[in-house]
């Protein structure tokens, strides 16, 4: 039914093997995810994000890791749509933003220079009317700056924000946190909500970066969303940066920051700092 409905509805799917193996899957992996807190098995990687012009660390993004001890090391898209139904994204959510902020003070208080720490926020989290109150205790208790703490949603959420949700965006962005729109320019409707939210910073998606070469459509997208960004006063990211081809046109473009396995991949906290 479930498959159905996420294919269009109107239609009907055929109960196969592969289908009875994922759904298997799903019930071990929500199962395990139940107690992935208590049993420490959450990790956050951190991946710096470059200046482009001057190639220098700026930020570290913040990104969830689960270690399974069965499975391995696992990637958040393999998890965090479970989170996420099961309502385990808000304590998780809450982990990692406290997780993230104590390190980023942790390693200032090492002699390291201040930088932005970016967390991610799920539609869920947004939801909660607490949010605002969960993350001004949480700058309380690990004496992180709340000027080097930056939040990212993405553009979904962005377009489903209804009223609670911009007013929570707004309470969030008075504590002197910026907010960056994760995922920018894949639905050309998130556009009109630039006006509405209250937003710092853009994320140029990494399916454009990835088309990058002279002349193609995506350098053409990639060339507009940059000149929206500097006519509304934001400051502007590309992601998912590989290639130096595809660093040569952001920096030739002026885009402010860039992120991405050309540079440097998500790493644990130690091997961030060795490198720092």
């Amino acid at each position: 039914m479930y498959d159905a409905k996420v294919r269009g509805k109107n239609r009907y799917s055929i109960c196969t093997s592969d289908m009875r193996e994922d759904m298997q899957r799903r019930m071990v992996l929500t199962n395990s995810l139940l107690r992935a807190l208590e049993r420490d098995e959450l990790r956050v990687f951190y991946q710096p994000q470059i200046d482009t012009a001057t190639r220098g660390i700026v930020g570290y993004e913040a990104l969830l890791r689960w270690e399974n001890p069965d499975l391995g090391l696992l990637p958040p898209g393999m998890f965090i749509p479970l989170a996420e139904q099961t309502g385990l994204i808000r304590p998780i959510g809450e982990w990692v933003l406290r997780t993230a902020c104590r390190q980023n003070r942790l390693w200032i208080d090492r002699g390291l220079p201040p930088r932005r720490m970016s967390v991610n926020l799920s539609v869920e989290q947004l939801r909660d009317r607490h949010l605002s109150d969960q993350i001004r205790s949480v700058l309380s208790e690990t004496g992180m700056d709340a000027r080097l703490l930056q939040l990212e949603i993405t553009e979904t959420a962005a377009i489903q924000a209804d009223e609670p949700v911009v007013q929570m965006l707004s309470e969030i962005k008075k504590l002197g946190i910026s907010i960056s729109l994760d995922d920018f320019g894949v639905d050309y409707s998130s556009l009109s909500r630039l006006r509405e939210l209250p937003i710092d910073h853009i994320k140029i998606d990494m399916r454009f970066v990835r088309g990058i070469e002279a002349g193609s459509k995506d350098e053409a997208i990639a060339r507009t969303i940059i000149q929206l960004a500097r006519n509304l006063g934001l400051q502007v990211l590309a992601e998912g940066v590989e290639h130096m081809h595809q660093y040569r046109f952001f920096a030739r473009e002026r885009c402010d920051e860039i992120q991405g396995f050309l540079f440097y991949k998500p790493m644990p906290p130690a091997q961030l700092e060795a490198l720092l």
